[in-house]
């Protein structure tokens, strides 16, 4: 599973229109990636150090919905590990890119987390670029 997960890693940025979102915690590592070049489908993976059976977990969904699960993993899942993360921030991004289509919406989320992290979080746990995909694969 870590020899996949890696090679996920790996490859998550290889679409130049969408980056991918990678955060972590201490419990966990969860990714966005983009599943085809026009970012209208979207791999959510999930890798969760306290489950040797099966760690790694992986869900294509279409933007829409995808959006939707990176928003909560963000608003809820990140600030149970984030003290300083400025959900409202987020809530408030969030409601300037409702009229967006989903792919323009994810990238716009992803675009915002990783420019502008500041604002939500002096922390915020998140790989900005690829130099930073390392951090997850030793996690592993």
């Amino acid at each position: 599973m870590a020899e996949e997960f890696k090679t996920i890693v790996d490859s998550s940025f290889d679409n130049a229109n969408f980056p991918p979102f990678w955060a972590y915690t201490k419990d966990y590592i969860f990714g966005m990636i983009p599943a085809n070049a026009e970012g209208s489908r979207w791999t959510e993976v999930s890798y969760t150090f306290e489950e040797p059976e099966e760690p790694l977990l992986k869900t294509e969904r279409n933007a829409d919905l995808s959006y939707q699960f990176l928003l909560e993993e963000v608003s809820k899942g990140l600030a149970f590990y984030v003290e300083d993360l400025n959900v409202n921030n987020i809530k408030e991004f969030a409601k300037s890119i409702e009229s967006k289509s989903g792919p323009d919406k994810i990238k716009a989320l992803i675009s915002e987390l990783i420019n502008n992290s500041s604002e939500y979080s002096k922390n915020l746990p998140i790989v900005k670029d690829k130099s930073g995909l390392g951090i997850l694969k030793e996690k592993v």
